[in-house]
């Protein structure tokens, strides 16, 4: 499931499966962030939606086919992710997509640098989770990520 806690009432995973549903019953989220690059499985939207979950389904409208290297997410998908991460009531949240390694890692990635993280710290969190398949080109993102383009309200900041 390459599961983790971010913060408190803030976590990660690739997509979950059946088997993890009852685990994700105890954590009584209100919403969750998808980020994938295609659509969640039927099966996990039919929890969502017995669960009463927020569904924040950021995937993108249109299937674009990359050759090797994938590119990082693109930079909109990021922001609008984060933007709903500062909100408040949005917690407790998961943010998830297919394998929970690249797209997660990526949005996680640019929410520490929110966060003032030195970026030797941010990437070793992003190498964590993805394992032996690092992406080059999302380091490199979260490297270069603008955190000015998120604009942060005073509510967000006593989070």
């Amino acid at each position: 499931m390459n599961f983790g806690l971010v913060e408190d009432g803030f976590y990660r995973s690739a997509q979950p499966s059946e088997l993890c549903f009852s685990f994700l019953e105890k954590l009584n989220l209100k919403s969750i962030i998808w980020v994938g690059a295609e659509e969640p499985s039927d099966i996990f939207l039919s929890f969502i939606e017995s669960q009463g979950i927020k569904l924040y389904n950021l995937a993108p409208q249109t299937k674009t086919d990359h050759l090797p290297p994938l590119p990082p997410p693109p930079e909109p998908l990021i922001i609008q992710a984060l933007t709903l991460l500062l909100r408040p009531s949005t917690f407790p949240t998961l943010l998830c997509c297919n394998m929970g390694r690249h797209r997660t890692g990526t949005v996680v990635g640019c929410y520490r640098k929110l966060q003032r993280w030195a970026l030797s710290s941010i990437l070793e969190e992003y190498r964590r989770y993805a394992g032996m398949k690092v992406r080059v080109l999302n380091e490199q993102f979260i490297e270069l990520f603008d955190t000015d383009l998120v604009s942060i309200t005073a509510e967000q900041m006593t989070k």
